[in-house]
């Protein structure tokens, strides 16, 4: 507004500039047309010239010469202070512009700060979002592990205070199987704390974090898993590589529950202004379209949507390549800032 406001005042000031330059440029020309007059009229009034004409017309020249000097310095006059008036409105002109610069910038700066909070709230709605996924996928988590299996545990104890005293070799077996059970709950309850609060990964690079995971899914034995980076490695925000490493997790979860893959290759590859991330397989694949929404009831499609969220927060891409019986193939693209 205050910039619409102050060009309008520019053009308005512009242009009584130029009527003012105009109408120096008319004065310009009346004042050389009456010097040229008055020299004309000077010559007539030479020795020679007067001594052939009448009296009269000598005395007309002259008061015709006097009447055209006192009109030049009139038109002089009125040059004078219409270049003053031009003078004073460049000035201003140039106090105005510097104005417009400063209320342009300051403009513009207010926009792209408006675009950031934009941005911003954008970005919590979205971290909301996938906060609230997880929060699902947590408890979904607890109920099919920790809660199950712990019921089960109430289960054999029952059957243990049962069999204490009626066989005391089967208690003491369903004992050590029920103690095997409770550190297997321990482990899975420690995996999932460190997936919720991966503090140990504050000062480890996206290259130490991929490898740190591949190194589990290694130890599982289920997946033959290659990682390959390209590039020379640059150091990331640490929320910029936990969410790469959270869209290479859920891709190699979806693996291990829908594509019945054996082997699976991961390549990191460092380019100047992006990171590329590459998950293949070679399981069952799937058809894109059959996942209406990208969410079925089986579940697999509900990875996809996460992984896609985790992109769209960088404003990355997404793109998944994947057909019955030739594997699956996700290639993701996150934009990097300059500088890295």
């Amino acid at each position: 507004m205050i910039v619409n406001y102050l060009e309008k005042i520019h053009q308005e000031m512009y242009e009584r500039k130029l009527n003012l330059e105009r109408e120096c440029q008319k004065k310009e020309i009346l004042r050389k047309d009456n010097i040229k007059f008055i020299q004309a009229l000077e010559s007539s009034l030479d020795e020679n010239f007067e001594s052939f004409s009448p009296r009269y017309i000598d005395q007309e020249s002259h008061l015709k010469i006097e009447s055209l000097l006192e009109e030049q310095k009139q038109i002089e006059l009125e040059i004078s202070e219409l270049e003053i008036k031009i003078a004073k409105l460049n000035t201003n002109l140039i106090e105005l512009e510097n104005v417009l610069k400063v209320a342009r910038e300051n403009e513009k700066s207010s926009i792209e700060k408006e675009s950031l909070k934009e941005k911003s709230e954008i970005m919590q709605h979205k971290l909301l979002e996938i906060q609230e996924m997880e929060r699902q996928r947590i408890a979904k988590t607890m109920h099919d592990l920790a809660i199950q299996n712990l019921t089960n545990m109430i289960h054999k104890t029952e059957i243990c205070i049962k069999l204490m005293d009626v066989d005391p070799v089967r208690c003491r077996l369903e004992l050590h199987a029920a103690s095997k059970q409770i550190q297997d709950i321990i482990q899975e309850m420690r995996n999932i704390i460190l997936d919720l609060c991966p503090i140990y990964l504050n000062n480890v690079s996206l290259n130490g974090m991929i490898e740190r995971e591949i190194s589990k899914l290694r130890k599982s034995e289920i997946l033959n898993v290659s990682y390959e980076t390209l590039g020379e490695s640059i150091n990331l925000p640490f929320i910029v590589s936990l969410h790469i490493l959270h869209i290479m997790k859920e891709a190699c979860n979806n693996i291990l529950k829908h594509a019945k893959a054996k082997n699976v290759y991961v390549k990191v590859k460092y380019e100047l202004k992006n990171i590329e991330l590459r998950i293949e397989d070679d399981g069952i694949g799937f058809t894109i379209n059959d996942i209406q929404n990208l969410k079925r009831k089986d579940g697999s499609g509900f990875g996809i949507f996460l992984m896609r969220e985790h992109v769209n927060l960088f404003s990355g891409r997404l793109d998944i390549d994947s057909e019955p019986g030739k594997g699956t193939r996700v290639y993701v693209t996150i934009p990097m800032d300059e500088g890295g």
